[in-house]
């Protein structure tokens, strides 16, 4: 009887566990308790000093001697770190808006890879004397080694193609984010049973953009190698990776029975709970990257452009003393000539 007792007790516990549920606020900080309440504190800290590390970077770079293309490129691409880590942090607080969190995130995560696109071209224009050929072996298409790649040169045709590459990115992501917002806003299970017919496009989409940026990445990587173009993309493409292919992988525990059900809490919630927190600290990490790739050291670039404009003085003067010379020069034959 005990042994039947038990197995009812545990069945009950098994269909009182909705797995669709998703808490409310309050809800989930009550369910959590300490913490919960430990977790949104840390979490705000860490968004806070990412916040700090971005602001230090954009007022670094408001002061560089670059164009004002330069400076709104690198500002909008250290701004999806920030960004990133609020939306993690509201999702941590407020389960019901992970998907609006998520989408936020995606959309100027594409945005900033496409600004980088930008910043790539714009740097090796300014540093290449020749054209340089683009390298189109390189990952993912690296692994085909039976595809045929012609040898082409970085033209204004040819670049015009990779930027459709880079430029699809977030038009389709954010479609389909839209897609899964008003599917969510119909039904919320809508966006969960039917988001995976819309996973191929996102895939593709992503395997595109990424191979756009990373040709454009390798062919001028010899043309400037003090820009840290390679240490630029990666930073923006790990955001990438950390907020796809994580949340693939955290999203899916919950299948294998890692997570409990503790109702309200869900192993879903417990899901999104993880990988929210891991977010937030791969986005501070990042951040902090990316402020060291951007930084410059503004005194010695003042001491650069200043012995700069001393030798291009000097190099005027001698050019006006020797025109000078030239000129007596001249005017002698034609005395001797009178």
């Amino acid at each position: 009887m005990e042994i039947e007792f038990n197995n009812l007790d545990n069945s009950f516990r098994n269909l009182s566990c909705d797995h669709n549920y998703v808490p409310s606020a309050i809800e989930n900080i009550e369910s959590l308790n300490v913490f919960g309440i430990g977790l949104l504190s840390f979490g705000t800290i860490l968004s806070t000093l990412t916040l700090y590390f971005a602001m230090d970077a954009f007022h670094n770079i408001f002061y560089q001697k670059e164009t004002r293309s330069y400076k709104t490129n690198s500002i909008m691409i250290l701004s999806v770190y920030p960004i990133a880590s609020v939306c993690s942090l509201t999702a941590l607080g407020m389960p019901r808006t992970q998907l609006l969190s998520e989408a936020v995130t995606q959309i100027f995560l594409t945005i900033a890879l496409y600004r980088l696109y930008l910043l790539l071209v714009y740097i090796g224009r300014k540093k290449v004397t020749k054209t340089p050929s683009l390298i189109l072996r390189v990952g993912p298409c690296c692994c085909w080694p039976c595809l045929p790649f012609p040898n082409l040169e970085m033209t204004d045709a040819n670049l015009s193609w990779l930027r459709l590459l880079v430029l699809q990115l977030p038009i389709i992501q954010g479609m389909i984010y839209c897609i899964s917002l008003f599917m969510s806003i119909e039904e919320p299970t809508l966006a969960t049973q039917y988001g995976i017919y819309l996973q191929p496009f996102t895939v593709i989409s992503i395997f595109l953009g990424i191979y756009g940026l990373t040709v454009t990445m390798k062919s001028l990587q010899e043309v400037a190698p003090e820009a840290k173009l390679h240490r630029k993309t990666t930073v923006s493409q790990m955001v990438l990776l950390f907020s796809k292919l994580q949340a693939f992988i955290v999203k899916s525990l919950p299948q294998t029975g890692l997570f409990p059900c503790n109702p309200p809490i869900t192993p879903q919630i417990y899901a999104n709970v993880t990988y929210n927190a891991l977010m937030l600290i791969e986005m501070l990490l990042l951040c902090y990257a990316a402020r060291y790739v951007y930084y410059v050291d503004l005194e010695r670039e003042e001491e650069t452009t200043a012995v700069e404009a001393t030798d291009r003085s000097k190099d005027k003067s001698m050019e006006q003393a020797n025109s000078t010379n030239n000129n007596e020069a001249n005017r002698q034959p034609s005395a001797l000539t009178a």
